[in-house]
């Protein structure tokens, strides 16, 4: 926990004495039979990964953002091919895109945060060939529009779904709306690992053996390199972890449901708060559109509550993810100076999560730092 903050962003601490044995015997079962590297329990869990998500087919790599690159290029990406993404993410995602060669195409968001489908079509060119939404902080994206207009097109869909495991949607989940699903699993997600680790869940079958030949160095049957990559392995022990922390999965994401709905109503006449949908977000962070954002984040931090601004800088403003032709995102450059996220994770207890509602109604009242 930060020294600095009462009520800090994330408490990445295990303070469940029972997630800790869970966790201590994970990691004993893979010390005794000695498999370290891409064993049963990596096998096992695609498994579960692939029925939770409702998804035909999984393979575990070593993060989210090789998943999201692998993604993209066993599906064919490459030098002279452009991808369109929104303008507002983090820098994995345009990342991930650059690094296969193509280049990234930035489209502006709707009041969600999410991509606009409206703004997708008007970037499309002879040079597209897929497009990347992002569920952004665990709410999916308009997938019913967006798999339309990639048909119409002939496009390919890769969900960066990093934010949003077990996140649904009009009857779809999260990695498996689109052609190929990205998936991040680290110690701020929502289904978390105590390290970096990622999935990648897909439809067709032919893609698996691929998808195992590009994580283990571009090794068929982990000898024979017909098409040179870098490492993306994932660690037997950190698949034993996650297995654990899957297994917790539903309690965890009903308690995200249940704080965010407690910020929902205590807010939701001083900010502008996340739609209470009928929808299933993940809710990877708790955002809000506020006035005098800035000014909020000083006095909330002077009270001991830790808020973050995330990614002020949009992806096309980063020296290294520049798009090649102008950028028009102006939903995304107006939010971006306004969203603030609030203290959001399962170990949070409710008298934490009334006294940030009772502070960004104090400051909004009048009170002074």
């Amino acid at each position: 926990m930060s020294n600095r903050f009462r009520i800090p962003f994330r408490d990445l601490s295990v303070n469940d004495a029972g997630l800790r044995r869970d966790l201590a015997a994970a990691m004993e079962r893979v010390l005794v039979h000695g498999q370290l590297m891409m064993g049963p329990e990596t096998e096992q869990l695609e498994r579960e990964l692939a029925k939770r998500c409702g998804a035909p087919h999984c393979v575990a790599v070593g993060s989210g953002t090789s998943a999201l690159y692998l993604a993209l290029k066993v599906l064919g990406i490459g030098r002279g091919d452009e991808v369109i993404t929104t303008a507002m993410s983090w820098i994995a995602t345009a990342t991930a895109i650059v690094m296969t060669g193509a280049t990234p195409v930035y489209a502006d968001i709707g009041d969600d945060l999410n991509i606009d489908p409206a703004a997708i079509e008007d970037l499309i060119t002879a040079r597209t060939k897929a497009i990347v939404p992002v569920h952004y902080f665990g709410r999916m994206c308009d997938m019913l529009s967006i798999m339309a207009l990639a048909r119409r097109h002939k496009l390919i869909v890769i969900e960066d779904a990093a934010q949003a495991f077990g996140a649904q949607l009009a009857g779809a989940t999260a990695g498996t709306a689109g052609d190929v699903g990205a998936f991040s699993i680290n110690p701020m997600k929502a289904l978390q690992s105590l390290g970096e680790a990622g999935a990648i869940t897909f439809k067709d079958e032919s893609l698996g053996g691929r998808l195992r030949a590009l994580r283990y160095l571009g090794a068929q049957d982990r000898q024979l390199c017909v098409s040179p990559e870098l490492n993306h392995k994932i660690s037997e022990i950190q698949s034993a972890f996650i297995r654990v922390y899957l297994s917790r999965f539903e309690a965890a994401r009903e308690r995200r449901r249940a704080m965010a709905q407690a910020y929902i109503d205590g807010l939701k006449d001083v900010v502008t708060v996340p739609k209470s949908e009928s929808d299933r977000s993940a809710y990877f962070d708790f955002t809000i559109d506020a006035d005098r954002r800035d000014d909020l984040k000083v006095f909330l931090e002077a009270r001991g509550i830790e808020p973050k601004i995330r990614y002020a800088l949009l992806l096309p403003d980063h020296p290294g993810l520049a798009a090649d032709r102008p950028v028009r995102a102006p939903r995304a450059r107006a939010l971006a100076q306004r969203i603030l996220s609030l203290p959001m994770e399962p170990q949070m207890s409710n008298d934490a999560v009334n006294e940030v509602v009772t502070a960004v109604r104090n400051f909004y009242r009048g009170e002074v730092p």
